[in-house]
């Protein structure tokens, strides 16, 4: 076994509280269950980047999708006290302790007290444990088998791994009161602001609980509850309050989003959308509020106004819309802002990512030796030191630690489990791993056995991490659909080329040079220039060229000597091999022989015979013999079969925001029972997610409708089993044709009517002239 290379990954480390979804148990009256969520996860130090939803919008797809994207730490369910449900419901207590039948006065205050602080146990409670765990599940978090690090917040006690607010905050802090929470619209300010147990005896109507939402404000009854805590007081649900900021990770999203609806799951995804697209208004109210007028007034600094919902259809949406749009107040100019876009919720654009960080920790750099897989995975040579963020201490406060490279993403796909991203060596107990934001990300202590007065080293976590390849991404995905990859002859070729030149990125740059030309010129396709006499022979390997035929080929911005030294460093790197064409005194047969093998005696390929190296074995009528340059044999069938297409493609492709950084998986074949289905040109890896893509010469997928359909379910297929979120459409030519475009729309349109998943699809076009991205509108 070969040693593996020894290398130094550079990384930005950040510091951060846990971020959870809280599944909170509801009925008829959900906004006063929800209210009753809000307090306790606004206690909680990192409730201000966490999600609440209710326990029947869970399961729904536009909702799943944007949690999925939200990437949770945990995902627990809420389990109120007895104390908790009395004050929704009060006299609940009383009642129960009064059918026990309890003389004794101190007897029966001291039953009263310990049931106040009892998790209430009722059915909707376990429906809603049911639903976190079925959420669990299908997101892959916080669980390494059987083991489950958080599965419940309740009021009873504070998870050990959990920090609360009070502990953190340095600041008076406030809340809406969750007693005033008892609309819907209510609860549109309250998810911003936060709630508290405060009472409060003032009464909002509902137009001022609408002027505050779209205001971003807060009614008079909530303000003087913070002029009450305090000239410093901060929201509870705000960052600042918990020493927080949010980082984006991209192009930061300058759209705005309104959620209309006043059902639970609309909730829940204006809930989930706020922590992950940006600027998101939940618009609950059924008329038109004259406040919304106000929504437009900055709509010069956005790109685009969007609208959406859950419990609405595409057409009640716009209608909504359209009567919000009215009411814009009159400096909009109509002629120059856009009217709202409708989306479906399954299908917001999610191009940013946000993540909630520790203020005075985050992105700090650091270097880590690393040991280099063959396949280019890489695996910390050492344990990561265990240190403890300023300001907070280990003793009393719980935090995860995101480590992400700055040229080797992890996509956080929820199939890539602790496996793929921990040490082969290492204790998978130390402490719970899994992939998050584009890195790998781990908690702060350790979870295993942690004796009594143990240090502050044998305390905190110091793992030894993997960062896996783009091809054990691939194959962790692919595992999970119970599907399986393999490299395909194109990919094996292209391998053995980057192997050659270095990396994916100088086979790219060969790609796009002016000698890609010159190496077709190896092939049977015919040279684009006139060859000079004798300087290419065409042999039973394949065609040979001499320098003559190099120096007559013709580039404006490539002149001779930029020619010369890069056919030296081709045979330096093995692209070409330099040699003579030799005959053979007993048979009549030339062949190619690398100059390695030329010595003053040789054996013919053929026949075997001995010969000399005289002027007679070699064709030329010249004194001296002429060096020829051969073609190593699988780039020449790579640059045949167009293999510069896929690697234009790719190249253009990581020169996109978004997929800065990027791995990039040479072609492979997807494999459903050990069978091939479809072929997959590409496959890129970004810190957000994986997109694969097919390259084409022509501007079709295939020769027929029928071949064109079946080519185009394929790779949507392809992409769905390897949890893709996005397929990529290449070509050379200007355009992909209309048929072709007209039948990847109506298969999208098809696929959504049934609720199917379907990729987001790109079409990039005019590789190698002037290449131009478009996403496919269906």
């Amino acid at each position: 076994m070969g040693e593996q290379a020894f290398s130094f990954l550079p990384l930005s480390v950040s510091a951060r509280p846990p971020r959870l979804v809280v599944v909170v148990p509801h009925d008829e009256d959900w906004v006063r269950w929800m209210a009753l969520g809000l307090a306790r996860v606004s206690q909680v130090w990192g409730g201000s980047g966490s999600v609440v939803v209710p326990a029947a919008a869970v399961g729904h797809p536009g909702v799943e999708r944007a949690l999925a994207q939200f990437g949770p730490d945990h995902v627990v369910a809420y389990n109120p006290s007895w104390g908790s449900v009395d004050r929704l419901f009060p006299g609940l207590v009383d009642r129960l302790i009064a059918g026990q039948q309890v003389e004794d006065e101190a007897a029966r205050d001291a039953a009263t007290e310990m049931l106040r602080d009892t998790a209430w146990s009722h059915a909707i409670v376990a429906q809603a444990e049911e639903a976190a765990e079925d959420l669990r599940s299908r997101l892959a978090v916080n669980r390494r088998e059987e083991q489950v690090q958080l599965t419940h917040l309740s009021d009873a006690c504070s998870p050990s791994d959990l920090t609360e607010l009070g502990v953190v905050a340095r600041v008076p802090l406030y809340g809406v009161p969750r007693g005033l929470v008892t609309t819907t619209e209510a609860l549109s300010c309250a998810m911003v602001i936060g709630v508290q147990e405060q009472l409060c005896t003032a009464e909002v109507d509902a137009p001022e609980w609408q002027a505050a939402t779209v205001h971003q404000a807060e009614p008079e009854a909530v303000a003087e509850v913070r002029v009450a805590a305090g000239p410093d007081a901060l929201a509870v649900r705000s960052h600042e309050a918990a020493l927080c900021i949010p980082v984006q990770r991209g192009i930061p999203n300058r759209d705005t989003l309104f959620v209309f609806g006043d059902k639970p799951e609309d909730y829940a995804l204006a809930e989930a959308l706020r922590q992950t697209y940006g600027r998101v208004f939940w618009v609950p109210w059924s008329e038109p509020s004259r406040n919304e007028g106000w929504l437009y007034t900055r709509s010069y600094t956005q790109d685009r106004i969007l609208a959406t919902s859950t419990s609405l259809t595409l057409d009640e949406v716009r209608e909504r819309a359209d009567s919000s749009w009215r009411l814009r107040i009159p400096s909009v100019d109509p002629d120059r802002d856009a009217a709202p876009d409708v989306v479906a919720s399954a299908e917001v654009d999610f191009s940013c990512r946000q993540m909630v960080v520790l203020r005075d920790a985050w992105e700090q750099p650091c270097s880590l030796p690393v040991l280099v897989g063959e396949e280019g995975s890489l695996a910390a040579a050492l344990s990561l030191p265990g240190e403890v963020p300023a300001g907070l201490d280990p003793d009393r406060h719980r935090w995860q630690v995101t480590l992400t490279a700055k040229n080797h993403p992890v996509p956080p796909l929820h199939t890539l489990t602790s496996s793929a991203v921990i040490a082969a060596d290492q204790n998978p107990w130390a402490t719970f791993v899994r992939p998050a934001d584009g890195g790998i990300t781990y908690w702060s202590h350790r979870f295993d056995f942690v004796s009594a007065g143990a240090s502050l080293a044998g305390r905190l976590a110091a793992p030894r991490l993997s960062w896996p390849a783009i091809g054990r991404v691939l194959q962790h995905a692919a595992a999970a659909q119970t599907t399986a990859i393999r490299p395909s002859a194109a990919g094996k070729r292209a391998a053995i080329a980057e192997k050659l030149l270095g990396s994916r990125t100088e086979l790219e740059q060969l790609a796009s040079s002016p000698g890609w030309p010159v190496l077709r010129a190896f092939t049977s396709k015919k040279a684009s220039w006139d060859l000079p006499p004798d300087s290419a022979w065409e042999l039973k390997s394949g065609l040979v060229l001499s320098w003559d035929a190099v120096a007559a080929y013709k580039q404006e911005d490539w002149d001779e000597h930029a020619r010369r030294s890069e056919l030296d460093r081709w045979a330096s790197q093995g692209v070409v091999r330099r040699g003579l064409v030799l005959g053979c005194c007993h048979c009549p047969i030339y062949e190619f022989y690398p100059l390695a093998e030329i010595t003053q005696a040789y054996s013919c390929r053929r026949c075997g015979g001995e010969n000399s190296l005289i002027q007679g074995r070699w064709k030329s009528p010249v004194p001296e013999p002429r060096w020829y340059y051969e073609l190593h044999p699988a780039v020449r069938e790579l640059v045949e079969n167009d293999g510069d297409v896929p690697l234009l493609a790719t190249q253009f492709l990581r020169t996109q925001h978004w997929a800065r950084p990027a791995l990039v998986c040479e072609e492979f074949e997807v494999l459903r029972s050990g069978n091939p289905f479809v072929e997959i040109d590409f496959a890129l890896a970004t810190l957000d997610q994986v997109w694969l893509g097919e390259a084409k010469c022509g501007d079709a997928l295939g020769s027929s409708p029928k071949e064109q359909k079946r080519e185009a379910c394929k790779l949507i297929e392809g992409c769905v089993a390897l949890g893709a979120d996005g397929l990529v459409l290449a070509t050379s030519k200007p355009g992909w044709s209309d048929a072709t475009v007209q039948m990847l729309q109506h298969e999208v349109q098809g696929r959504r009517v049934v609720l199917r998943v379907t990729p987001r699809i790109v079409l990039l076009t005019g590789l190698g002239t002037s290449p131009h991205l478009t996403v496919l509108k269906a």
